[in-house]
């Protein structure tokens, strides 16, 4: 247990300095990123943390557990119906979820609406991402989660390379930032 706190505490200082951090260099170093963006113009910060494990149930009755896709890059965005700009990037998120199809997986965590709720939101579409439901916000903790929507790209050895916080805008940029974390784009 002190282990899983540490860990959490971790999590929760790093993406704390990420952030102050880009408030405090918002002009800062042009780290590459692909698609003609830059990491900074992605509003991404790196990190370098092991990603905190959860299980969750998704939209539809099964369960997700994180370590059991390691070996496989993650994006983890974290979202909720009350959040335009949430719902916004939404289409953004399955349409990489489409083109990295068999190469990652794009994980859209609804934060504390029922799972009827979510599946008015998107209806009768078969989505190829996948949308668990952390209804009490367990895994939202685990990550620091204080603001909607906030992204985790996770690389295939489950370790947090890049965090966002607020959404991303255009489809172009999600797929940059899935080149981050996919070898081979």
């Amino acid at each position: 247990m002190m282990m899983k706190n540490l860990h959490s505490t971790a999590l929760a200082v790093l993406v704390t300095t990420a952030l102050a951090l880009s408030l405090v260099f918002a002009v800062g170093c042009s780290e590459s990123a692909p698609e003609g963006y830059t990491v900074e113009e992605l509003g991404l910060q790196g990190v370098s943390v092991e990603a905190p494990d959860f299980t969750l149930d998704t939209m539809g009755g099964t369960q997700i557990t994180l370590s059991s896709l390691k070996g496989t890059p993650v994006f983890i965005n974290f979202w909720q119906l009350s959040c335009p700009p949430c719902k916004e990037e939404m289409p953004f998120l399955e349409a990489a979820a489409r083109e990295y199809e068999g190469r990652a997986y794009i994980l859209a965590i609804d934060l504390g609406d029922s799972e009827a709720s979510v599946q008015d939101y998107f209806g009768s579409d078969q989505l190829a991402m996948i949308i668990p439901l952390d209804t009490v916000g367990r895994a939202a903790g685990a990550y620091s989660v204080g603001f909607t929507p906030t992204t985790f790209l996770v690389d295939a050895e489950g370790i947090v390379r890049y965090v966002k916080v607020g959404p991303f805008t255009s489809e172009a940029q999600v797929l940059a930032a899935m080149e981050l974390i996919v070898p081979g784009g």
